[in-house]
């Protein structure tokens, strides 16, 4: 069997010589599944960012601080840090539309509830409840695509999930604004109400779609010939031949997983405090209209989705991963710098954080390629769930320490640098994990 883009000859069903290209074969298979996986990343990041945006005007309307806020924001990620492992495991026994589709309803439906809350508590509760929900979606999306994918269209494939987040993050803007706006009082509901409403409901819609749309593995695939089918598989096959961790305690006793847990905790620290406080901090450098700050936070996502697109395919050539995650790591490092040093300009602080969205993206695309290559089989199934979970963990400490720093110096500043500094020991952790790969 030839490398990507070449044909592949087999014997078997379709004939003595039937072939098949490898690059159409993939290309038709991302075709058939990413759309569904960008959905639910989609709507994921939409139900994460929209509680930035309610802030604007929840806090007051709640009492909450500053602190408070940052608290409620991350205690998702407890609930998804707690449910994560055993979610990647029914994910395995249900299959992935089922599964999949229950966790898209059940979060919607906990985000709509969030309209009726009244005080801090029961912000905590659904917040927790919303993580809980959705926990598995992401360690999930990327056992998914291990049954289907090899290596070298890892970062294609993750290139295209993670498209989402910057998707999710320029319409939850402009509709959040929208929304809070033009729906605020519309039988006797505040804007960021009918906002979790909507985006609540919008998201509860998946369901069925996934149900009736996704496929679950290459051999259920209808739309896949015996000859694409046995190409697809003999690919996953190459790379089950030169992963490091094939079984659960290969997963869990490997130093590569601890590494990668710190790695992507520290990485997540920046990543929402991007997703959880920048219409706050666009506020902080003078501009007060929620519409425009909708507008304004939707441009670092924008660069960042436009970016990842090529960022993922050009990684795939052998020996680029490594200095495409570390070059991104650097430039994330350094848009929040930016943000942070010139937090009074609002054209310079967004300039920052749009750098910083990009190396964001890009380092995430790399990151979770690399880990491809280190799990397969059972192992897939915990060692993409435990890095998941507790490197979301960072989503809980980011903002709750974002909102204390705030609270205690009336500025997010020294947060943004502890988010600089929290960059640059992921990429030294990244380096460490992934060190024996040939990147």
């Amino acid at each position: 069997m030839t490398t990507q883009g070449l044909d592949t000859s087999l014997i078997g069903e379709g004939g003595l010589g039937a072939s098949v290209n490898e690059g159409r074969l993939y290309t038709k298979i991302a075709w058939r599944i990413t759309p569904f996986l960008i959905l639910i990343f989609l709507f994921g990041n939409m139900d994460r960012a929209n509680v930035g945006f309610a802030a604007l005007s929840m806090r007051q309307d709640l009492g909450l601080s500053n602190a408070a806020y940052g608290f409620g924001a991350g205690i998702f990620f407890l609930g998804y840090f707690l449910f994560e492992i055993p979610s990647n495991l029914a994910l395995q026994k249900f299959g992935a539309k089922i599964w999949f589709a229950r966790i898209v309803f059940t979060w919607g439906l906990a985000t709509c509830a969030l309209a009726l809350v009244k005080d801090a508590t029961w912000f905590y509760i659904l917040r927790f409840a919303i993580g809980a929900a959705e926990a598995g979606i992401a360690p999930g999306v990327m056992l998914y695509l291990s049954h289907w994918v090899p290596d070298s269209q890892r970062g294609r494939f993750n290139a295209l999930y993670w498209l989402a987040a910057p998707i999710a993050f320029v319409i939850t803007g402009p509709l959040s604004g929208f929304v809070m706006t033009y729906f605020n009082g519309l039988a006797g509901l505040s804007g960021w109400q009918w906002m979790f409403i909507v985006e609540g409901g919008l998201t509860m819609l998946m369901g069925p779609i996934l149900l009736f749309g996704l496929t679950n593995s290459i051999e259920s695939a209808k739309w896949l010939s015996p000859v694409e089918k046995r190409t697809a598989q003999q690919g996953l096959a190459r790379l089950n031949q030169t992963a490091h961790a094939h079984s659960y305690r290969d997963a869990v006793f490997n130093a590569k997983t601890v590494f990668s847990c710190l790695a992507y905790f520290s990485l997540l620290v920046g990543y929402y405090g991007i997703a959880f406080w920048l219409p706050q901090l666009i506020k902080h450098a003078g501009v007060s209209d929620t519409m425009t700050i909708g507008w304004l936070s939707a441009l670092p996502w924008l660069a960042a989705g436009v970016t990842v697109v090529f960022v993922g395919p050009y990684s795939d050539v052998a020996g680029r991963r490594g200095a495409v995650r570390t070059g991104a790591m650097l430039l994330t490092a350094a848009g929040f710098w930016i943000s942070a040093y010139f937090a009074s300009s609002v054209t310079l602080s967004l300039l920052g954080l749009t750098m910083a969205a990009v190396g964001i993206l890009a380092a995430s695309t790399v990151f979770w390629a690399d880990l491809a290559r280190i799990y397969v089989g059972p192992a897939a199934a915990i060692g993409f769930a435990v890095i998941n979970s507790i490197g979301n963990l960072g989503g809980f400490f980011s903002p709750y320490m974002l909102g204390f720093v705030t609270d205690l110096t009336g500025s997010a500043v020294m947060g943004m640098y502890a988010i600089v500094a929290s960059i640059l020991i992921s990429c030294a952790l990244m380096f460490v994990a992934f060190r024996s790969l040939r990147n």
